[in-house]
This record gives C-alpha cells, structure tokens and sequence, in this order.
C-alpha cells in the first residue's frame, strides 16, 4: 500500500475504490516492461511481485493484465476482500484477459486495472449494464446470456471487448497465453503502447502517436522525434524514470523498423 501511496486502512465499498484508483493511476497499462524482459532474457514469463512493486516504484512502470490483476487480487486478499481472479476470452483467443470478481458485504463488483482503459471505479454487477464515455471511445459492460462481457466502441462500432468466465483462477492458469505474448510476431513485441490513467483524464501513447482523452474530447499529436517522446512520457503520462530508449531499442529490434516510422495503425 506504501508505493500505491494509500496510508489507512482500506476497508468496505470506498476502501476498494480507493485502492482500485489507487492502483489504476500509480501503475499504467504498458508492454514496456514485457519488451525489456524479453530484450534481456530472450524468453517470456510472470514478473514477481518483488520486480512488479521494483518497476512502479522506481521505473514509473506497470504492466498488462497478467501483473495488474493478478497483483491487486494479492492485495485485496490480504486486506481482507473476497476476490477472485477471472479469465476472459477475446475470441478467437480463449482466457487471454484477466480481470476481477471482488465481493463486499455479498454484493459483487467487477474490477480490471489491466485492460488499459479508464476504469476508475469498481462496477456493481447487479446494476448492469454499465457504461462509461472517455474521448472517442465508449466502454459497456452488460449480461449477455449467463456471461459477463465487457465492448469497447468507437461510434457505433465495436472495436474491442472480452467476455468473462465465471471460473475463479490463479495466475499460473494464465502460463500458455502469457507465453503466447511473447511469441516473435506478439503485438506487444512489435509496437509500444502505454495508458495512462488520471482523476480528469487519461493519456494513450502508440508508438508515435499519443492521444489525450478528457471527457467526451480527443486530442491527438504525433511525435517526430525522441526528444518529443521522452518529454511526452515526462509530461502527459506522468513517467519521467521510464527507459525510453531501451524499450525503443528493444521494439525497433523486435519489429524491424525504426520506431519513429511505426503509426498506430501498424499496432
């Protein structure tokens, strides 16, 4: 709790939205982590807690869902929240996702600070759907038959989403496809992406495009050049310590081309 910089005790509803917010701000999506790993040992695998609590604190890093949730279910658990990690398939990939059942006073809440996607608050599930508006996207949760799913879109189109298993897992039930995404042609071994997460916005950067979200607004800026991109990660994502020029090293190395001609549409 002292590197998510939460001192009381956290307890009931409002102590498992401070540490939903809490964790969500302080620990960003980012695959960054994931291409230095595989930069330095030439395999995939779970980070432990220890270099999971090493890159927040000192690296302004996170991770993706295979850290974020399984790491906040710890946490919860030992503060006393019944909590369950889930599976969630992105078809046609099965259990690709992980995201959280978290129970307080037997009402049930879904919570996932690892989908990168502005999730600030634990979402009750017998007050669905739910939906939230942040820039140009619209996120949705709602009961499709006996299952949990979870749509991202943009306008009227669905570009994204997942559907939950109901299955409680622990976090070496998610070996194959946390493997999977280190696999050569991986999308999070071919391109940079990182969102950052805050009370009135939120900031996503695709290799060189970076998109501000506020509200129901976008903005959106490409950078030219190094410089503009370290001081984009100091200014607008809040990550001055992060090994910018490892991680591009390692993605150009990876991809085959020079960062600075990756768009987002190549991601």
């Amino acid at each position: 709790m002292r590197v998510l910089g939460i001192e009381a005790f956290p307890s009931g509803i409002e102590g498992l939205r401070a540490l939903a917010r809490a964790h969500l701000y302080r620990a960003p999506f980012e695959n960054i982590s994931k291409l230095l790993l595989f930069s330095r040992e030439k395999r995939g695998r779970f980070f432990s807690l220890g270099e999971f609590l090493e890159g927040i604190e000192k690296q302004d890093l996170g991770g993706t869902c295979y850290s974020l949730n399984p790491y906040l279910a710890t946490l919860l658990r030992a503060l006393g929240y019944e909590t369950d990690l889930l599976g969630a398939d992105m078809p046609p990939r099965l259990n690709t996702h992980t995201c959280l059942r978290v129970r307080v006073h037997t009402v049930a809440y879904h919570v996932d600070v690892g989908y990168g996607a502005p999730f600030r608050e634990p979402v009750r599930l017998d007050r669905l759907p739910f939906e939230l508006i942040e820039g140009a996207n619209r996120y949705v949760l709602e009961r499709r038959g006996e299952r949990l799913e979870m749509s991202v879109f943009a306008g009227q189109q669905r570009v994204h989403g997942y559907s939950v298993n109901d299955s409680p897992r622990s976090q070496e039930f998610f070996a194959g496809p946390m493997q999977d995404s280190f696999a050569p042609t991986a999308t999070f071994l071919n391109c940079i992406r990182i969102c950052s997460f805050f009370e009135d916005r939120s900031a996503v950067l695709l290799n060189r495009t970076l998109s501000i979200y506020r509200g129901g607004n976008t903005a959106e800026r490409e950078l030219n050049n190094i410089a503009e991109w370290q001081a984009a990660l100091a200014s607008e994502l809040r990550m001055p310590r992060c090994p910018a020029a490892a991680a591009i090293r390692a993605v150009e190395h990876n991809s085959g081309k020079p960062l600075f001609e990756l768009r987002a549409a190549e991601a």
